[in-house]
C-alpha cells in the first residue's frame, strides 16, 4: 500500500489536471460510556466537546476498492469531563486524524477516520496510572446537508486511551462514544 502524500506526489508529477481539495471544520460534542474489552475498565461516564480541521490531499481514488478521497487532519479536545466513578477534568489532541471521505450523495456524506493523540487530566485515569494518556479511535459519521457547505454531524467513534506502557501496569479504558455536531467544508 502506498502511502497517501506519495499518491498525491504522483497525481501532480503525472500532470493530471488541477483538482480542488476540500478543507472541512467541525465542532462537536458527545457522550461517552466505558467497556470492559481487552482488560480496560468499565463503569466510566464522560462527556467530551471537540473542534477539528482537516484537508484533502487525493483526488477520487480507490483504496482496496472503495472509493474516496484521502484527508489529513488535526483534531483539539478542549473538553474532557468524566462523571463517573469520579469527576475528573482535561484537555486532549490529536496530531494524527486520517479521514477517508466517501463520495458524497445529494443531501448527505459518510466519512471513516483513524486518530492519534494524548489526553491530559486532572488525576489519573485510570486509577494508579499517570494524568497523561495516549488516545486513539477509529469510527465514522455522516454529514447531514440541509445548507450546502454548512451540515449537521453525526459521528461514532471507539476510544481508547492509556498510558501505553509507560508504567508498570497498562490499564486503559476503552468507550463507545456518540457525538453531534457542525461541519463546514469549503
Amino acid at each position: 500500500m502506498i502511502f497517501p502524500g506519495l499518491l498525491l506526489v504522483a497525481q501532480l508529477v503525472a500532470g493530471q489536471p488541477t483538482v480542488s481539495f476540500s478543507s472541512e471544520w467541525n465542532v462537536a460534542a458527545g457522550a461517552a460510556r466505558s467497556v470492559n474489552l481487552y482488560q480496560s475498565t468499565s463503569g466510566r461516564s464522560y462527556a467530551v466537546q471537540t473542534i477539528a480541521w482537516s484537508r484533502e490531499l487525493t483526488r477520487d481514488l480507490k483504496l482496496i476498492g472503495i472509493p474516496g478521497r484521502f484527508a489529513w487532519g488535526v483534531e483539539a479536545m478542549p473538553v474532557f469531563a468524566q462523571f463517573e466513578p469520579s469527576r475528573i477534568y482535561g484537555v486532549g489532541f490529536a496530531p494524527v486524524v486520517w479521514r477517508w471521505n466517501f463520495p458524497p450523495r445529494r443531501s448527505w456524506s459518510a466519512f471513516g477516520e483513524l486518530a492519534l493523540g494524548g489526553l491530559w487530566t486532572s488525576q489519573a485515569i485510570p486509577e494508579d496510572t499517570g494524568r497523561g494518556n495516549f488516545t486513539a479511535h477509529w469510527g465514522g459519521g455522516v454529514r447531514l446537508r440541509p445548507r450546502g457547505k454548512h451540515s449537521l454531524l453525526l459521528a461514532y467513534r471507539f476510544q481508547h486511551f492509556s498510558n501505553g506502557n509507560q508504567l508498570e501496569s497498562n490499564p486503559g479504558v476503552n468507550s463507545h462514544v456518540i457525538l453531534a455536531g457542525w461541519s463546514h467544508r469549503s
